[in-house]
């Protein structure tokens, strides 16, 4: 039986380090693609040599989901180019190899490579803010927001691999590591650190089935909380877009808002199946080829988004799901329920109850960055998704152990 322990751990400190951390840096910009790539190679390899097919039905499931779209959009609508096509088919799928692979694959770090990639995350995080502090931090990282997302993602590599054991000096450097991100002067990131901050601390599994004023009382000032820091971006892209006020306004401040404003139309022309792949609000129907959908909608008038020159044609993902239709749509939300649902924890046991919390954070991630972002399909989103499939896993081995015990304790009643 091959062991894929270390090959995977490589994998994924190659990820953290040259997809995320060091990438604007990079010549070459598809280390995470060609990473995605070598973990499906990996699961390949688990499947031919260990047996372990049955594991990856929800793998198989994506697959096939993804290649029905991508034989719809040589076939069924013609906007972009077979390239094009095929490089957003990959993008598209990436997050989702990465998840089922890791739920799948049975890999666990070992104590000593947890404690390896905690003292990576403490460097790598004072590293950033040294950088930061110098001034040389957009020319390190290319762009503030990437502050944000780097300090979130190693937050919950340094949760994750402290959740077993972890002490009060884990949290204070969890905090900190958190905090750098400060710097990104984000709103969703301000939004984020709300929210991970009430449920890292306060925060308890069942706590609405049996909610007391009290904990109403901090849920809404949470809420109001995330509200007041993402203020700016809420009404950026759906208030003075004039997405709910039924007026366009196609000024070429909102490029970006445009992608929205457009969506339910493009959607309801394109209702069952949608427009295809590489056609709407994606980095291959604007960068790889140029869909002809953008001159439907007038949308290739827009600054920000005209042929040739669309820096913000995928600076946003909720937008892209018009390219799948409601079929799509209902699908993916879908596949977020089931996760959801497997984050559901019996025992009150701490290990468990930090896993839950660590799962949670990585949804409220990847939604608050998808309204304004595409972190879900680079780097960043896929590392999150490999720890939410450990999570995922973890949550159902504890379950899986300690429904066995009941029965057990049942027959010897």
């Amino acid at each position: 039986m091959i062991s894929l322990n270390k090959i995977f751990y490589g994998l994924f400190i190659l990820m953290l380090v040259a997809g995320i951390y060091t990438y604007q840096l990079m010549w070459f910009k598809s280390s995470d693609e060609l990473i995605t790539l070598l973990l499906a190679l990996l699961c390949v390899l688990d499947i031919l040599s260990n047996k372990n097919h049955r594991r990856y039905k929800g793998l198989f499931w994506i697959v096939g989901i993804m290649t029905f779209y991508l034989l719809y959009s040589f076939v069924g609508v013609h906007y972009n180019t077979p390239k094009a096509i095929f490089y957003d088919f990959f993008i598209q799928i990436k997050p989702f190899i990465a998840f089922y692979v890791a739920y799948a694959m049975g890999v666990r770090f070992t104590g000593a490579q947890k404690l390896f990639l905690k003292k990576l995350c403490v460097v790598l995080s004072v590293a950033m803010l040294g950088i930061i502090l110098v001034g040389l931090g957009e020319a390190f990282f290319f762009h503030v927001a990437y502050y944000g997302l780097i300090s979130t993602v190693l937050f919950l590599i340094y949760y994750y691999c402290s959740c077993q054991d972890m002490s009060r000096k884990d949290k204070i450097i969890m905090l900190f590591i958190l905090s750098v991100g400060f710097f990104s002067t984000r709103s969703k990131f301000y939004g984020f650190y709300v929210a991970a901050l009430y449920l890292f601390l306060w925060y308890k599994p069942g706590q609405l089935s049996k909610v007391k004023l009290k904990q109403w009382v901090m849920m809404a000032l949470v809420f109001c909380g995330v509200l007041y820091v993402a203020w700016d971006k809420i009404n950026y892209y759906f208030i003075s877009s004039g997405l709910f006020s039924g007026e366009e306004n196609m000024d070429e401040s909102f490029a970006r808002a445009a992608l929205y404003i457009r969506a339910p139309q493009a959607l309801m022309d394109h209702f069952f199946l949608g427009s295809g792949l590489a056609s709407y609000a994606t980095y291959s129907s604007g960068i790889i080829g140029y869909s002809l959908l953008y001159k439907e909608y007038n949308l290739d008038e827009v600054w920000g988004l005209l042929e040739g020159d669309c820096p913000f044609v995928s600076d946003t993902y909720f937008p892209e799901l018009v390219q799948f239709g409601m079929v799509g749509i209902v699908l993916f939300f879908y596949f977020w329920i089931w996760v959801y649902k497997k984050l559901k924890i019996i025992t009150g046991s701490p290990y468990a109850v930090h896993l839950h919390k660590i799962g949670l954070m990585i949804i409220l991630f990847i939604f608050i960055e998808s309204v304004a972002g595409s972190a879900f399909l680079q780097g960043s989103g896929i590392i999150v998704m490999i720890l939410l499939g450990f999570v995922v896993r973890d949550i159902s081995v504890i379950r899986e152990k300690e429904t066995r015990v009941s029965k057990e304790a049942m027959v010897k009643k």
